[in-house]
């Protein structure tokens, strides 16, 4: 379409985009009020504080997952049983398990905070977009591992229901 003289040409695109955009009713009226910004810094700054101290007990985690052989042979000496090649393994294992399942919440939780508190500060609506998507990673990433844990205990109750349930009376053995 051709545009008219001067000012018209606004007025067209105006009304164009007026009648052929949806209406933007309930949710998308939202606005960030003076009460809303402080409960938002405040909670991104707690968020940060749990970021940094997960990323602390990852590093603890990862140290113990790479000097298990050390700390083994340190038990060893103060009169402990010494620890298989296995069993070290297991451990090292287990506690690099416990470092990566710990790292990816922590780090989706300090992207919203980091996100939130510059798209506060800088009136930023990209920034507390991206923020929000970072905390329903984090919501998203502790939820499936919620579902994981909870399916672990319901086969763990199975489990011991079925131990008792198949026990032979008087001898204490299970199947």
């Amino acid at each position: 379409m051709v545009p008219l003289q001067g000012n018209h040409y606004f007025f067209y695109i105006h009304i164009y985009m007026e009648t052929n955009t949806p209406s933007t009713t309930g949710l998308f009226e939202l606005s960030i009020d003076s009460t809303a910004h402080g409960y938002l810094l405040d909670a991104a700054r707690w968020a940060k504080f749990l970021a940094f101290v997960g990323f602390i007990f990852c590093v603890c985690f990862m140290t113990i997952a790479l000097f298990v052989g050390t700390l083994s042979e340190t038990f060893t000496t103060l009169g402990s049983q010494s620890f298989s090649l296995l069993f070290k393994t297991l451990i090292t294992f287990a506690y690099a398990g416990l470092a990566l399942l710990n790292f990816f919440p922590c780090l989706y939780l300090y992207k919203f905070a980091s996100k939130m508190q510059v798209a506060l500060r800088d009136n930023n609506q990209e920034q507390l977009n991206r923020s929000f998507k970072n905390m329903r990673s984090f919501y998203r990433f502790v939820g499936m591992l919620m579902i994981i844990c909870l399916c672990f205990f319901a086969l763990s109750l199975l489990g011991i229901i079925l131990q008792a349930r198949f026990m032979h009376a008087g001898t204490g053995t299970g199947i």
